[in-house]
């Protein structure tokens, strides 16, 4: 249980920025085509989908006494986060056709940027 003076840390903020790349990347791809367009947006899916799995089930608890929970919920969220990430990649790759490999891979590149500037976002307020 959550105290009611205890807030959760807005960690959240760098999956909806995380996010908005993925946008901003699949549009700027647009210009080389659909194929890359799409590519794009697959590959900034595939970094923000297992990094929003990991920020919601490591961050679902807080307080002292869950300390333990809180370590062990870390460490299954980026199981997770790391099983997520290979399937995300194995279903690209065997289901979509035609795929842009560079577009697929430098989505995903610059989308996990952005955790790059996780501490200026979270201080900024965004």
């Amino acid at each position: 249980m959550q105290s009611p003076h205890l807030r959760k840390p807005p960690v959240f903020r760098v999956i909806y920025a995380q996010m908005a790349a993925t946008v901003l990347v699949s549009v700027a791809f647009l210009a080389s085509g659909r194929t890359a367009a799409v590519s794009a947006l697959l590959g900034g899916m595939i970094c923000f989908v297992p990094n929003a799995y990991l920020v919601f089930r490591a961050f679902s608890l807080s307080g002292a006494r869950a300390a333990r929970k809180i370590v062990n919920e870390f460490y299954k969220g980026e199981a997770g986060k790391f099983f997520l990430t290979c399937c995300g990649f194995a279903l690209v790759f065997a289901l979509v056709r035609p795929l842009d490999a560079v577009a697929l891979f430098g989505a995903f590149v610059l989308v996990q940027a952005v955790n790059w500037f996780t501490p200026a976002l979270l201080k900024a307020g965004f």
